[in-house]
């Protein structure tokens, strides 16, 4: 990779020390002749990624996660710098940083394509989600009902608090908790995996990349809730059915050399 010249500084004040870590990582490349540029501001400002070689977001996988639409559109590389509990997306440590930012300034570093599910409400417009995206009962205490097709051909209905539909990314987040399987990143696909289903015949599925999924929920007496990344995926109730696949874009994430997934899930899980 070519050696970076510049460079975007995103920190997420809700986590606590990130102004240190900021101050830190703008010290290293300022030393190492690397123009940067800081924000504050979260999410961060429009187009504030244009022009930059790479980005490091500071704070947890939610930080890095809000930067999707400007990484894609300006196609530059994310690396998150983990301050949250649990983040697998964060592929630097605030603590050693003194040693591992040189070598990825003098580009010693590669970018993982990671998929992306692209969805949207009937005739609507494609928005895309890098973790998950979730259609839950919005009617607390109540099951709510839904229908899943792939492309003319129904896969089940499910009496459910909700369903989830991950990339493999996402699999090691609510998808995990829900009990669906961890998938390998580079894996194009997609997992559904229901919520608290009415049936212990309900298991996970995973689907290839170029089909389709339809969602309907005809019979719930209130609109699902429906939410990608963890944010509300429409400014207002959606008009289902909804369609899921898997986007032909990527998200671009920067890993040092020697990154390891599985080591990541080693440590994280607990795995022996």
């Amino acid at each position: 990779m070519n050696a970076l010249t510049k460079v975007a500084i995103v920190s997420n004040l809700t986590k606590s020390g990130t102004r240190q870590v900021a101050k830190v990582l703008e010290e290293i490349c300022r030393a190492n002749n690397v123009e940067v540029y800081l924000t504050e501001d979260f999410p961060c400002p429009r187009d504030f990624l244009k022009g930059m070689d790479a980005c490091f977001s500071i704070g947890g996988d939610g930080t890095l996660l809000n930067l999707l639409d400007e990484a894609i559109a300006h196609e530059v590389p994310v690396a998150g710098i983990g301050l949250g509990k649990l983040g697998f997306l964060a592929t630097l440590s605030p603590n050693t940083l003194a040693s591992s930012l040189p070598p990825i300034i003098r580009g010693e570093f590669q970018v993982r394509k990671r998929s992306l599910i692209g969805y949207r409400e009937n005739a609507g417009i494609a928005k895309l989600a890098l973790n998950d995206v979730v259609v839950k009962s919005a009617t607390t205490g109540r099951l709510g009902r839904f229908s899943v097709f792939c492309g003319e051909e129904r896969v089940a209905d499910y009496a459910s608090d909700g369903i989830v539909f991950s990339t493999p990314t996402g699999s090691t987040a609510y998808n995990l908790a829900a009990g669906g399987p961890i998938a390998h990143p580079e894996a194009e696909v997609i997992l559904m995996t229901p919520i608290s289903a009415h049936s212990l015949t309900s298991r996970p599925l995973v689907f290839p990349s170029g089909i389709s999924l339809r969602i309907e929920c005809e019979n719930n007496s209130v609109c699902p809730l429906v939410s990608a990344d963890g944010r509300e995926a429409f400014l207002s109730p959606p008009n289902f059915p909804l369609e899921i696949f898997v986007s032909p874009k990527n998200f671009p994430l920067m890993e040092t050399i020697g990154h390891s997934h599985f080591r990541v899930l080693r440590n994280k899980l607990k795995w022996g």
